[in-house]
């Protein structure tokens, strides 16, 4: 293997061992200890006070200060209803990830769904844990469903009749909440069922869309206080014990998005309406946790606690119920609590909790006694019990809810071991110059022999550790550990053969001397990077530390600049050649030099003089872009701790009209000054079709942003027949192999520029408004940067590799230049929408995957592009690809180790997992660049070729 073939081997290896490593990261299924696995009956309660009708109304993203604790009268009916002491409040405290899928799953369930559920989001399976809503259909109850389909991936079976709403379409916050507020005319006036629940999902997509602020939200609130209104009138009519609960699965960053840990996403609202709740007006705002949920509406509505629960029931909402039969039910509660403390191995304060129910159970059984010679005499002491009784169950639930997440312990130990083989072979291949390989005549032999001894080693360590998801053949731990050990076994094999690949003979000859102060300051400053992710701060604020190295970069390439300039003809001038017939440059001290050390050859001389270029040009192209990157910074305010400061996108949306048509107007035209070398009117029909996204031309943008997807394809299929890759007529002239190397008929280069632009087209196509003038600087800043740093490395200013770790500190810096960070929250759904009409969801996958990456891949890509189109070389932009890998290789492998060094830290699934997920996706955004090259160099060689022999 040669070229890229050994990178894009690695990267499979590198990826195999990440999902390995995530697949160990697992969740406990707490079950009460000597319980079989179908208890459905076992905590049955046939109480003549179990409610009759529930509506169950999930707002999606109902912030706490939405309902609970708003200032204002957002929703006027529920809140008077609050005030007035008939209904009860609470703010709900959830878990991380705040996403849908483990919310419901909370909520039914009671227990904490573990983080990698966030996976399965997109994907819902059934569930199989025991839940509400398979005991209300066990015990005949009729359950209707109207709202978000997410619902019917989980419970396919459950529900009598349902109604489901595509849950991801975020730019429909109309049609989506009309779709089930029209059920319930026909529904809530018959008897045709017994369980109702609606998912209205219109203010999450207003806050994906527009943002908490958005004057979007109140309408919507009031809606939802209609609904809730109607819901409550039309069940007191009837006269039933009725139970409504309107809470939020989550809710809802400052920024309008979700999914992270801030305080804004993890609370939320609950509020109870009942007929069956004593009604009393409660001195403050109470406070539960989601889990809490779940059991309180099984003990409510007679159907028990879910096995696997680790909530505990609201007390004030079963003060109606009987006194003995309401201890009777916190009894039970406590009990099942213990009874999954006891399951899962865990000591209570060293006894104190199972004393404290054994003293308060004697204590039950005498007050027991009393009532049924006294009735109204022990009511102080049955409050007393139930006290007793809420004390052990918030002890054990607290304790439970903290051991929700563990290990495969030995999965994520040898995927660790993996990754750090790998990175070794890696870093060796760095020092050696050229990727290593076995011989041609021995690959299969050697793979062979490589995957027996895997194999070997899979049988002796599944023999010690027989509990792992990686000794079942049906899980993919074991095939994905299995992949990247052979890949190891390999890589030892080759690194300890004969046969190395070397460097290309032909490539430039790298000056010792230019790995110098730059050189160091730049692997340094990666290596300080790497380690600063060691700290929950540092990775919640990582744009800082990005910020800071390419700020400093910047002037101490523009410091070495002057200085070299007034020592005049010091170490890095050069001196009269013959090569050069342009002495009158060699003299002129505002030119950048070049050592007279290099052999120069007739074709890299051309070369060289390209970066023969006035001083000045130079130090005002670096002084541009160090303005460029103050401008960017401030752009979006991101991270934690600073986020919620006004940054120029919000002054850019307050002031609104002719300034912000004005900045978008400015950034296309930009955007078109760079991007116009390729196809101009195709590039003209694509910006404006952008333009007319924001700014509608007809009704609504979508068709405006279709056009827009035209022209970028018509303009990637142009760049085809431009780089002959499709060539439809007759070839009179066949290329000599003779021919010297001409940039403007290079395939290669001539495709990377079209699909360069049509990258950044779609970038531009899929920002928000305020956004599409800082991409066009992102791209300004991109061409600024890849003529410099070229022309740097070129006349020996600066290294190769320093060059490359120049660019991923740039690419990484105009990925929170975006407005990204590394929590869940930051991601912009509503990219994955623009242009679409209906539900397709690898195409929105994509669209999300496209706007939130797209400023790192356009920054490799701009570099390799300009490579490409100055040299023929491919040693030289193939180089940077194996840079950035070992860069990104060495990130993510010290990140793992982190991870499992820390598995027991406080803020584990809050900042390091979340974390965890954006390497991994950066490592995918890096193979994506990688296979893109390799793909293109193959077709490229292949039809080169093909034309010279045809």
């Amino acid at each position: 293997m040669t070229g890229l073939s050994p990178l894009v081997v690695e990267q499979c290896a590198v990826v195999a061992g990440l999902l390995a490593y995530l697949t160990g990261l697992v969740t406990v299924r707490p079950r009460p200890a000597g319980s079989p696995h179908d208890t459905l009956a076992r905590y049955s309660n046939d109480s003549h006070m179990a409610v009759e009708k529930v509506v169950v109304v999930v707002i999606d993203a109902l912030r706490a200060d939405h309902l609970v604790t708003a200032a204002a009268p957002l929703m006027p009916y529920l809140q008077g209803q609050l005030a007035s002491g008939a209904a009860r409040g609470y703010v709900v405290h959830t878990a991380a990830p705040t996403v849908t899928l483990p919310r419901i799953k909370s909520l039914v369930t009671g227990s904490v769904p573990g983080f990698m559920d966030i996976i399965e989001n997109f994907g819902a399976g059934e569930l199989v844990d025991d839940n509400i809503i398979r005991r209300w259909a066990a015990q005949g109850r009729r359950i209707h469903l109207y709202g978000d389909d997410t619902w019917l991936k989980v419970f396919p079976s459950q529900f009598s009749k349902h109604q489901g709403v595509t849950s991801f379409f975020v730019t429909d916050y109309t049609e989506v909440d009309r779709n089930v507020t029209q059920h319930l005319t026909k529904v809530l006036p018959s008897d045709e069922w017994d369980v109702l629940i609606l998912h209205y999902l219109g203010l999450d997509h207003i806050g994906h869309l527009e943002g908490p602020m958005s004057p979007l939200i109140g309408p919507k609130l009031l809606e939802m206080d209609a609904v809730v209104k109607n819901i409550h009138v039309t069940l007191e009519a009837k006269g039933l014990k009725y139970l409504v609960l309107v809470c939020g699965d989550h809710g809802m960053s400052d920024a309008g998005g979700h999914g992270g840990s801030s305080h804004s996403e993890v609370t939320t609202s609950a509020l109870f309406l009942s007929n069956t709740i004593i009604k009393k007006r409660p001195e403050k705002v109470q406070e539960a946790r989601q889990v809490d949920l779940a059991p309180t509406l099984g003990l409510l509505t007679g159907i028990g606690v879910p096995e696997g629960s680790v909530g505990r029931p609201i007390t004030e909402l079963l003060q109606n119920i009987p006194p003995e039969k309401r201890m009777a039910l916190h009894s039970q509660a406590a009990r099942q609590l213990l009874a999954i403390a006891k399951g899962s191995g865990l000591h209570l304060n060293h006894g104190n909790v199972e004393l404290l129910f054994q003293q308060t159970t004697l204590l039950h059984e005498r007050i027991v006694q009393d009532l049924r010679q006294n009735p109204a005499g022990s009511r102080p002491e049955v409050e007393r019990v139930c006290k007793f009784y809420g004390d052990c169950q918030q002890e054990v639930s607290d304790a439970l809810a903290t051991r929700q997440q563990s290990y495969d312990l030995p999965i994520i130990y040898l995927a660790t071991f993996a990754l750090l083989m790998i990175l070794a072979g890696c870093v060796w291949r760095q020092v050696k110059g050229g990727p290593l390989a076995p011989r041609k005549q021995v690959v299969g032999t050697t793979v062979g022999w490589c995957a027996g001894c895997t194999f070997l080693g899979w049988l002796l360590v599944c023999a010690g550790a027989s509990g792992s998801k990686m000794c079942h053949l049906l899980q993919p731990s074991a095939w994905l550990l299995f992949m990247a050990f052979v890949y190891v076994m390999v890589a030892l094999a080759s690194s300890s053969s004969s046969s190395t690949i070397t460097r290309n003979t032909h490539k430039p000859a790298d000056n010792p001397g230019s790995k110098d102060a730059v050189h160091y300051f730049l692997m340094f400053g990666t290596c300080l990077h790497s380690l600063s992710l060691l700290g929950t701060s540092l990775v919640e604020e990582e744009h800082q530390t990005l910020y800071f190295f390419t700020t400093t970069l910047h002037l101490y390439l523009i410091f070495k600049i002057i200085r070299f300039n007034f020592q005049g003809s010091g170490a890095c001038q050069g001196h009269k050649s013959s090569a050069y017939k342009t002495t009158s440059k060699e003299e002129d001290t505002s030119y950048l030099h070049l050592p007279t050390q290099v052999k120069q050859e007739n074709r890299e001389l051309s070369l060289l003089e390209k970066a023969y270029l006035p001083q000045n040009k130079i130090l005002l192209l670096l002084a541009l872009s160090l303005v460029l990157s103050r401008i960017l910074r401030a752009w979006n305010a991101t991270g934690d701790k600073w986020r919620h400061l006004e940054d120029l996108g919000d002054i850019l949306r307050a002031l609104g009209g002719r300034t912000l048509v004005l900045v978008v107007v400015a950034g296309l035209v930009l955007s078109f000054l760079i991007l116009l070398h390729t196809s101009w009117p195709l590039v003209l029909i694509a910006l404006i079709a952008v333009f007319g996204r924001h700014y509608p031309f007809l009704a609504s943008g979508t068709f405006e942003a279709q056009i827009a997807y035209l022209a970028i394809i018509c303009l990637y299929v142009y760049g085809l027949f431009k780089a002959k890759l499709i060539d439809l007529r007759a070839h009179s002239k066949v290329p000599k192999m003779t021919e010297e190397y001409d940039v403007e008929d290079d395939k290669m280069s001539t495709l990377l520029r079209y699909s360069y632009t049509a990258l950044s087209l779609l970038c531009l196509l899929l920002q928000r408004i305020d956004n599409v003038g800082m991409l066009s600087l992102i791209l300004l800043q991109n061409w600024i940067l890849s003529r410099v740093l070229y022309r740097l490395a070129l006349a020996r200013y600066l290294s190769w590799e320093g060059a490359a770790m120049a660019i991923s500190w740039l690419a990484f810096t105009h990925y929170f230049n975006q407005g990204n960070s590394n929590s869940l929250t930051t991601i912009d759904m509503s990219a994955g929408f623009v242009g679409v009409n209906s539900f397709h969801p690898l195409l929105h996958g994509i669209l999300i995957a496209t706007q939130t990456f797209g400023g790192t891949f356009l920054t490799y890509l701009a570099f390799l592009v300009h490579l490409a189109s100055k040299d023929g070389s491919k040693e030289r932009w193939q180089r940077q690809l194996y840079v950035w890998w070992c860069v990104r290789l060495a990130t993510v492998t010290l990140y793992v180790l982190n991870v499992l060094c820390q598995r027991h830290h406080l803020f584990i699934w809050s900042v390091f997992t979340p974390k965890l997920l954006y390497e991994g996706a950066h490592v995918l955004v890096l193979c994506a660049l990688t296979l893109y090259m390799w793909g293109v160099e193959k077709v490229c060689t292949l039809l080169e070729v093909t034309y010279r022999f045809e």
